[in-house]
């Protein structure tokens, strides 16, 4: 019995341990990003990149790997809860046609083109179709958060891009889930995963609704969230992170990236005669679909865990969702800064 309590006594120290590190490597990371004004999301990519690297995984993380990846898809539920609970469903239906029209085109656009192309480069169907979703799907939260900083989210632009994020990443997540199943590699648990970030997206769009973003108790539940949860949901993508995979194909990260900046913006380009805006606002809403973060990453983790995918294309993807997220803020602040009336100025 003693003997049992010694080695309960250590596991947990090491869970502790654990924890401790990816918290504070965490912290560290977003409060480096927001003095360099980097997107928090992109720097807890960034931290779950770096907490992946081969000798840090292997002496921090390895011994409760497992916690880790539970805790992780906790952290997904989290995530997409706060991304709807920054997500007004006045917005949405007020601008419910262009909404809809941006997203369909934005996501259909990528999702075959960029399907088609891979097919024909020798890549199996599966690996095709998943890169082809990846690419397909949008940033919700990021777009949430650069444009109420910017204090456009309220703006009919503002609407419209956020209206169009709902659409796509709830396309998105179906669509992985009817692949998965449609090539018989589903697995229960990853499916599950993909129908409780939907849910968790719309309870939090309901909640929005009912209690509003601006109670106590949901501003620090959105705390405790975004402090001690979804992390973790970094950390795991950081885990299956290869950086060596890009050095062995590097024309597949190419690829993808080239199929992902320019499917999204000719596909919203391809809107102009179906919506009220300029080319220079759809240039701008281009961008917004963009910038996938973290739900083109779960989309990404999910199809790699279930065998969809392998290593090389996992990563470029990962890095695709990085590089995209990046981008967004800073191209937008720029245009905006140049042209302030661009978003309109009617509230929604």
């Amino acid at each position: 019995m003693p003997k049992k309590e010694v080695i309960s006594d250590m596991e947990m120290l090491s869970i502790f341990i654990t924890f401790l590190f990816v918290l504070l490597v965490a912290g560290i990371f977003k409060f480096a990003g927001r003095h360099f004004k980097i997107p928090d999301v992109v720097a807890s990519i960034l931290a779950g990149i770096v907490i992946g690297l081969p000798a840090i995984k292997r002496i921090i993380i390895e011994p409760n790997t497992d916690l880790v990846f539970i805790v992780g898809d906790v952290g997904l539920f989290a995530l997409m809860f706060l991304a709807g609970l920054e997500t007004s469903w006045r917005m949405l239906y007020r601008e419910k046609k262009d909404a809809t029209v941006i997203a369909l085109f934005g996501a259909l656009f990528p999702f075959f083109t960029a399907s088609w192309i891979f097919y024909l480069l020798g890549f199996s169907l599966s690996n095709s179709l998943i890169v082809g979703i990846c690419i397909s799907v949008t940033a919700e939260a990021t777009k949430a958060r650069v444009l109420l900083d910017l204090k456009k989210l309220r703006t009919k632009l503002g609407a419209a891009m956020m209206g169009a994020g709902v659409v796509d990443d709830t396309l998105g997540l179906l669509s992985f889930i009817a692949v998965s199943l449609f090539l018989g590699q589903a697995e229960l648990r990853e499916d599950l995963l993909a129908i409780g970030a939907i849910l968790s997206f719309f309870v939090g769009i309901i909640l929005q609704c009912v209690l509003g973003r601006q109670r106590p108790a949901i501003k620090n539940l959105e705390k405790i969230l975004l402090l001690l949860i979804i992390p973790f949901f970094f950390v795991s993508l950081g885990i299956h992170f290869d950086i060596n995979s890009l050095m062995l194909s590097p024309w597949v990260l190419l690829g993808v990236l080239i199929l992902a900046v320019s499917g999204k913006l000719i596909g919203v380009f391809l809107t102009r005669p179906l919506t009220k805006f300029s080319w220079k606002q759809l240039y701008v809403v281009g961008w917004a679909m963009n910038s996938r973060g973290a739900v083109g990453m779960a989309l990404a983790l999910m199809a790699y865990r279930t065998g969809l995918i392998n290593i090389e294309l996992y990563s470029s993807l990962v890095i695709t969702a990085l590089v995209s997220t990046l981008a967004f803020p800073f191209i937008i602040t720029s245009v905006i800064k140049k042209d302030p009336l661009l978003m309109g100025e009617d509230s929604v």
